[in-house]
């Protein structure tokens, strides 16, 4: 009974009053918050009460640090969505803003220069219109000093073949929007090539946006993220990617570890230099195994999934951030644990089911006290599943029941 006492007390929420008397009101949005789960963690242990605006039932919101749910529209709903944010930034002072998906960005764009928006720190708005086109952003690396992957954009549909032809299978037909690899796709075979690019193209999200194909690199990957006034870092962290789903070559970090390349963080910092950035940003790159150079894959204007390595590593992004919302110095400090490994509970999750023997790896990951986790005990909520998801499987599970348990017809006929 002891033991069951204990873990209630370390997983019950704060008391009402110890909430309002914390400090900094943080909001988080996104679309179904996922990410902002070890946001919420990181910021509630800074002291902050932290909101989250996203679509009802997402993760961060069943999280015992989320201070405040803000369900919002459907995200579908443009209109409504965006008049809804609009109405909760202008109904509170947030110190810090923190958006973790960049349709968001794009969708609010016009808004943000409004004063209820000051705790979003972004770089200038013509430059932040570039960090949301990633065809764009291969020309601002290329033209900072940064080797890129050979890249095409078809002007239509004509030119995708001609295209495929020229770089070469495998290769990579790759949105123009999107994020988490919801509009990449590995081509095989160029005579597909058409039909690939009208299915991202479809992907789409923004008018005029167009996919590109690029050369498929080969080599080891690596996430570099930070903070950033006007250029110049005054936080980073940088890891490679060890496991990526979907397995072998997708972009997003199952396991990974930090790593300091001087290298590598010159050619990161090059391309936050030529946006000006300022906020919170995080850049993808390639090892190409041909040559050795780091190659600019794309860019990240926001929250990135694994922002919460940073904290493993020694790195406080958050603090820093408020910070210079108000107006107050902020000194560089661009150091970090290098060697930290981690694993991603979820992803593990997606991964096992493409790829099955990866379990006892994940096990033995998961029991391995040296490599870091977002998965944590005391603070089970958004890992158990939610009411509506519980009210569903019930009713699938009753369905099923019925089914199986009706008594079969008598054959009897007259």
């Amino acid at each position: 009974m002891r033991k069951l006492y204990e873990l209630w007390r370390r997983n019950r929420p704060p008391a009402e009053g110890a909430l309002e008397r914390a400090g900094p009101q943080v909001l988080i949005v996104d679309r179904r918050a996922t990410m902002g789960v070890e946001l919420c963690r990181i910021l509630a242990a800074q002291g902050c009460r932290v909101s989250v605006f996203a679509e009802p039932g997402s993760l961060a919101m069943r999280s015992r640090f989320c201070h405040r749910s803000l369900p919002s529209p459907p995200f579908v709903d443009s209109q409504a969505y965006a008049r809804a944010l609009s109405e909760v930034v202008r109904a509170d002072r947030y110190e810090a803003i923190h958006v973790c998906h960049e349709e968001v960005l794009a969708r609010m764009l016009p808004a943000l220069d409004g004063p209820e928006w000051m705790g979003l720190l972004l770089p200038p708005r013509d430059k932040l219109a570039l960090a949301l086109s990633k065809n764009a952003m291969v020309s601002v690396a290329a033209h900072a000093g940064v080797a890129t992957p050979r890249t095409i954009v078809p002007q239509d549909e004509a030119d995708v073949e001609a295209a495929a032809r020229e770089l070469g299978v495998p290769l990579v037909v790759k949105g123009d929007t999107g994020e988490s690899g919801e509009t990449v796709r590995l081509l095989h075979d160029a005579r597909a090539a058409s039909e690939v690019y009208r299915e991202v193209l479809a992907l789409e999200s923004r008018a005029q946006a167009r996919p590109a194909l690029q050369e498929f690199v080969v080599g080891p990957a690596y996430s570099v993220g930070g903070l950033f006034l006007r250029g110049r870092p005054l936080r980073v962290v940088a890891h490679r990617k060890l496991i990526r789903y979907p397995y072998p070559w997708g972009g997003r970090t199952v396991k990974g570890v930090t790593e300091y390349d001087p290298e590598l963080l010159r050619e990161a910092f090059k391309v936050f230099a030529a946006l000006e950035y300022t906020g919170l940003g995080h850049v993808e790159f390639i090892r190409d195994q041909r040559d050795g150079r780091f190659k600019f894959l794309e860019i990240n204007p926001r929250i990135w999934g694994t922002i919460a390595v940073a904290s493993y590593a020694g790195v406080d992004l958050f603090a820093p951030y408020r910070r210079i919302v108000k107006g107050l110095a902020v000194e560089a400090d661009l150091h970090f644990r290098a060697g930290v490994k981690f694993h991603r509970i979820l992803r593990e999750v997606r991964l096992i089911r493409q790829r099955p023997q990866r379990l006892p790896g994940a096990l033995i990951d998961a029991l391995d006290p040296r490599v870091r986790s977002d998965f944590t005990w005391t603070d089970l909520g958004p890992y158990l599943p939610s009411r509506e998801q519980t009210r569903k499987f019930l009713l699938r599970l009753k369905h099923s029941l019925k089914t199986h348990l009706a008594p079969e017809p008598s054959d009897t006929g007259a």
